[in-house]
């Protein structure tokens, strides 16, 4: 159980609860994301059905507030939300990711981000993780269980964007460096119709992780203890 979740470089003693959200006609994505998380047995996988709106974004919102309200177990410390379009890139790493999710608890983080496609301004507070200010990307999501209430309780209206609308609420937000999660390109989009450009997602997130790099790289350079 996520709550009970005690790192060890060596072994894992539980599994991850993953909530997936995919919407029924989408079977693609679902078979996607089904294959990216076969056979990692740190997960806990549940596929959870989008709530279908004429207004895709409302629709993502109303289905995180479904999970958030009903699905979860409200003593969890923290759960991860997904999109039907991750994907693990050659960076993740089961023994860094948990070690990622303790960090960001001690830091009392509000959300983890496992990568994102745009950020405005970061700050690298250890080796491998950066608080964030405004960011988009909520593909592969850590949410701590502090930070449930504020998202249900906040007023979500046409055109708002789950992701800058999250980003809104808190300035408790890291992101993981390398990237474990980037979205995958399908050709279309259901939420966000300027990702429907072929190769547009994909180019976004290695901006992204460039310039994060180059951040890295500036800290080596002056020697920050990182």
């Amino acid at each position: 159980m996520a709550a009970q979740l005690k790192f060890n470089s060596q072994t894992m003693t539980t599994s991850l609860k993953v909530y997936a959200i995919n919407l029924k006609a989408r079977l693609e994505r679902k078979e996607h994301i089904l294959q990216e998380f076969k056979h990692r047995d740190e997960f806990d996988l549940n596929l959870v059905a989008a709530q279908e709106h004429e207004i895709g974004a409302i629709g993502l919102w109303l289905t995180i507030k479904h999970i958030l309200e009903h699905l979860i177990n409200p003593e969890e410390k923290f759960i991860i939300l997904c999109e039907d379009d991750h994907q693990f890139t050659s960076d993740y790493n089961k023994d860094q990711l948990f070690f990622a999710i303790q960090e960001a608890e001690k830091r009392e983080a509000d959300i983890l981000l496992g990568g994102v496609s745009w950020f405005t301004t970061a700050l690298q507070i250890s080796s491998n993780l950066f608080w964030v200010d405004r960011f988009s990307g909520l593909q592969f999501t850590v949410i701590y269980r502090k930070f449930y209430k504020t998202i249900l309780n906040v007023d979500f209206m046409a055109g708002d964007a789950a992701d800058y609308k999250i980003s809104s609420l808190t300035d408790n937000k890291i992101i993981m460096y390398p990237f474990i999660s980037t979205q995958k390109e399908f050709g279309y989009s259901d939420v966000t119709s300027k990702n429907n450009k072929k190769g547009y997602v994909t180019q976004i997130f290695e901006d992204s992780s460039e310039k994060l790099g180059h951040l890295k790289q500036v800290g080596s350079f002056y020697n920050l203890g990182f």
